[in-house]
């Protein structure tokens, strides 16, 4: 699986962000744009073959942390998942596969879901699961018990973030559960993972990791409020948070 997120990196367009990563550290914008005009997510979408091979690399990454995050947090009590920008379903299916009387919603862009299916397939879980394109900054589906947002809200500025929670809000039940899968950065000299991580959001997409304040208060301006931090290991965390 490691092959998959190294051919993404290794892809020229992306390296040649990468060649531009002084101008980031000088300046404190995205290199990414710098270097190719537009934003990664416009560039790729007019390159699909990027696009695929990124989307590929997503979801070798979501297998490598999914026995860690099922390790960290039981998610049995909630009858409907959804994975909210979702990718093609690997950690979803996992869970699925770990809580046979759960349901599942994978939702992400129509041409990311296209291979979904054969995901949920190979887990035996494809009749549990509805897989629905769209776009989540304007709308999601309601009426589940639980939304996962993994490696989303690092690749977005504060004021996209906010649009993103607040669609999550609206199609939450009232009792329901925001659970938030990123790294959480740490005091100065520690967590070296996350904070090059960090450093790749300024490069790439044009977004950053935050630390457990900075979710916070993030989180309450979409109308969360975070009951639990829960670290599940070097790379990734789970935070839960209520609807207020």
């Amino acid at each position: 699986m490691q092959q998959r997120p190294a051919a993404f990196v290794g892809r020229p367009y992306y390296r040649q962000a990468w060649s531009d990563l002084l101008y980031s550290i000088q300046c404190g914008r995205n290199a990414f744009r710098h270097a190719h005009g537009k934003g990664v997510w416009e560039y790729r979408a007019e390159h699909p073959e990027e696009s695929g091979i990124f989307d590929l690399a997503m979801a070798a990454n979501s297998r490598g942390v999914a026995a860690a995050i099922l390790a960290a947090y039981d998610f049995s009590r909630f009858p409907v998942i959804m994975d909210v920008g979702g990718g093609q379903g690997a950690l979803l299916a996992e869970i699925l596969a770990a809580n046979p009387r759960s349901r599942g919603i994978l939702f992400d862009q129509p041409h990311v879901v296209a291979a979904a299916g054969r995901v949920m397939a190979e887990k035996g879980v494809a009749e549990r699961c509805d897989i629905v394109g769209g776009d989540f900054l304007a709308a999601l589906p309601s009426a589940a018990d639980a939304l996962l947002l993994k490696w989303i809200l690092h690749d977005w500025d504060d004021e996209t973030n906010i649009s993103i929670l607040k669609n999550c809000r609206k199609a939450m039940r009232a009792d329901g559960k925001l659970l938030v899968f990123e790294a959480v950065l740490a005091p100065p000299n520690q967590g070296a993972t996350a904070k090059f991580a960090d450093l790749n959001m300024l490069v790439a997409p044009g977004g950053e990791e935050r630390t457990a304040e900075e979710f916070r208060s993030l989180l309450a301006k979409g109308g969360f409020e975070v009951a639990d931090i829960i670290e599940a290991g070097p790379r990734i965390s789970v935070i839960e948070a209520r609807p207020v």
